[in-house]
């Protein structure tokens, strides 16, 4: 993966493992594939660096005219301002095409093209990884010195019409229901999450179905097969012609999803393994999912190397690796238990009229086993990346699966019938029924989300070797073939003892993160399941926080204390305490002593100062102007990029490098400790 360093040594120490693997299984074809697949993987690495440098290398550094298409936006730290993704089509009157990210734009839409002077320069190295896998490969602030920004009008690109009929679905489907109710259901269904509260956020993802919130691959096979095999005549899956006239028209569907839903990368897998699939059946090809898989990864990496960097690839293709994997197993197993019935029964011939029961009973243990082996599959991607997991995963999926496909369907009649006037009444009748199955999943998310140790947090270097050690017994279970009835077990106990174990030595660890933008950076202050967070920006801010909160598995926040003295939009986090520098009065001070950290925050007439206290260690955040008689000493400046005058500190977490900085050195953005012990920086 390009965002090591180690990419080269860890590539080649791959691609000799497999290496070593097919001589001794004497697969030459398939050692060719291997080198043939390195050579490829490598040539995509090149192309993206080299496209990626030549495009800061011509654009970087100096005021252009970019003519633009506003892709995506976010509420900012200011009214009237908006954190937004751009697309590039022209530079100084010149054609072009890359993506950037400008925190600090004037309100505008997506879908809306604009115009302005923009200086361009290279992300940070904290955030460089993330939005290269995006596709961003600039970011971009608006010249002080230059002319306001245009709006040219609304965009004619099939991004921007197709952003605009999932927006008219979304509202829509919204329009006769509750907030949450709609919001949820049309995340699920159009991927528009803009209208997702907070909280249903956190419960879905507590309860270990934050997957169903992301239109994926289940979506793309309820609208492309599903649908299809309902409306369309049993004739139709006999003539061959007919099946090549409906495999077309499943890839239209796919593209029009994918447009939809803003190309998101699981979109994007399942899209591409339907274009396969229509391939297949055009070439007389039988239909193959890890082919399929194999392709939409090669597809979408092709351009990008970078793409392998994003979550949501990682966990698309981690949920069908497991997918599959579960179909094999349970499969086998069904099958050798037939064959057992079958040797022991006393009449071959005839079919005994218990035999439906235990092919009831297989069908349920088929849901379970594919649901425990998605879980198990994206579980080393969840804790490589920092994120918390929930252990109500797999009962939640198994428990609620039989929801996901009528509230589809029922969602999508009721966003094109509140399209037409005319079917207002089958309107009334969906929407209720969507509702009401809707209602019944979020009471579940809610209830699941509630429970204790519903999330729990790794640290990601003990989770890599668990996960190399998990995997090295399963292969070794495997190669030795060991029953499963004795391999199980003992996985499981060890995974058991890793777990306890992982969760033991990371009791009590302190982490400070810095999240959101790197103008308006928030602090979260974690220790084991309690938080207390520094606020300040928008509502992407908040999103940060919340995301923050959730990957470190965070049940109580203590307190939240807002650091603007004059904030615009109102912070809206839960916690059991708030704080906000806007209703203290001028040269006062409070003290508060939460779990994580000692709290302290001066306010001053123009700006905030906030010292945290955790064991021997002391931590300062500055907000605004801060004008003191004596300066502050602490070990960490927490920087903003406001200039820390009244603070003397002697090292720095920051997400980027700021004016007031002396030095340009790589910034770490997080850090570890312990109250009495040592630390570590990210």
């Amino acid at each position: 993966m390009p965002q090591t360093e180690l990419f080269v040594p860890f590539a080649a120490f791959f691609v000799a493992v497999c290496l070593v693997l097919c001589i001794f299984d004497a697969a030459r074809k398939a050692a060719l594939c291997i080198l043939l697949g390195a050579a490829v993987g490598m040539a995509s690495v090149l192309h993206t660096a080299n496209r990626l440098e030549r495009i800061r290398v011509q654009y970087a550094g100096r005021p252009l005219v970019l003519t633009a298409e506003v892709e995506s936006t976010a509420d900012s730290y200011d009214p009237g301002i908006v954190d937004a993704v751009l697309h590039v089509e022209k530079v100084n009157g010149s054609a072009a095409s890359f993506r950037v990210e400008c925190s600090v734009l004037p309100e505008c839409k997506a879908g809306e093209r604009v115009q302005g002077r923009f200086i361009l320069s290279a992300p940070a190295s904290g955030s460089r990884v993330s939005l290269y896998a995006d596709g961003i490969a600039l970011q971009a602030e608006m010249d002080e010195d230059g002319p306001e920004l245009t709006v040219l009008g609304e965009s004619d690109s099939f991004r921007a019409r197709t952003h605009r009929l999932q927006q008219r679905l979304s509202a829509s489907l919204r329009r006769r229901m509750d907030g949450k109710t709609g919001g949820v259901l049309a995340a699920m269904t159009t991927g528009d999450r803009s209208y997702l509260s907070s909280a249903m956020r956190s419960a879905y993802r507590g309860a270990g179905l934050a997957h169903v919130l992301v239109v994926s691959g289940m979506h793309v096979s309820i609208l492309c097969g599903d649908i299809l095999s309902t409306l369309l005549p049993y004739e139709w899956e006999q003539s061959y012609r007919r099946r090549r006239h409906r495999a077309v028209f499943r890839s239209l569907l796919a593209f029009l999803l994918m447009g939809v839903t803003g190309f998101t990368p699981s979109v994007c897998r399942a899209a591409v393994a339907v274009w396969v699939g229509a391939l297949g059946v055009w070439l007389y090809g039988p239909p193959d999912t890890l082919t399929s898989l194999a392709v939409a990864g090669i597809v979408m990496t092709a351009g990008n190397s970078y793409a392998v960097c994003d979550i949501g690839f990682e966990l698309s293709f981690a949920a069908v690796v497991g997918t599959v994997a579960g179909g094999v197993c349970i499969r086998r197993a069904r099958d050798a238990w037939y064959r057992q019935f079958w040797k022991n029964a006393k009449n071959p011939v005839k079919r005994p009229w218990y035999f439906k029961l235990p092919e009831r009973l297989w069908g349920l243990a088929e849901s379970i086993c594919i649901s425990f082996c998605a879980s198990v599959a994206t579980f080393p991607v969840l804790v490589l990346r920092g994120l918390s997991v929930s252990i109500y995963a797999v009962a939640s999926s198994v428990a609620v699966l039989w929801l996901i496909q009528p509230m589809m369907l029922l969602g999508l009649g009721t966003a094109f019938a509140g399209l037409v006037p005319a079917l207002a009444p089958l309107y009334g009748v969906l929407s209720a029924a969507s509702a009401a199955l809707t209602g019944l999943l979020d009471r579940w998310a809610v209830w699941i989300s509630a429970k204790p140790g519903a999330g729990i947090y790794f640290d990601t270097a003990y989770a890599a070797i668990v996960c190399l050690v998990l995997i090295l017994l399963c292969w070794l279970a495997f190669h030795w073939r060991v029953r499963l009835r004795v391999a199980g077990p003992c996985i499981l106990l060890a995974a058991a003892v890793s777990i306890g174990l992982g969760n033991a030595l990371s009791r009590d660890v302190v982490h400070i993160d810095l999240v959101g933008s790197a103008n308006a950076p928030a602090v979260v202050v974690t220790q084991n399941d309690t938080a207390v967070v520094l606020f300040r920006g928008g509502a992407s801010a908040q999103n940060a926080v919340e995301n923050q909160l959730a990957r470190r598995g965070v049940q109580t926040v203590e307190l939240v204390a807002d650091l603007r003295t004059n904030p615009k939009t109102a912070c809206t986090l839960e916690a059991e305490r708030t704080l906000p520098a806007a209703e203290m009065a001028v040269n006062t001070a409070q003290k508060l002593r939460c779990t994580p950290a000692l709290v302290e925050m001066l306010r001053t007439r123009n700006g905030c100062l906030v010292r945290l206290t955790v064991g021997n260690r002391q931590f300062a955040v500055v907000n605004g102007t801060v004008e003191l008689a004596k300066q502050v000493t602490v070990q960490w400046l927490l920087a903003s990029p406001a200039k820390p005058d009244a603070v003397q500190y002697k090292n720095v977490l920051a997400l980027r490098s700021y004016d007031w900085m002396d030095n340009r050195k790589e910034l770490a953005a997080s850090i570890s400790l312990r109250r009495h012990g040592g630390l570590k920086t990210e």
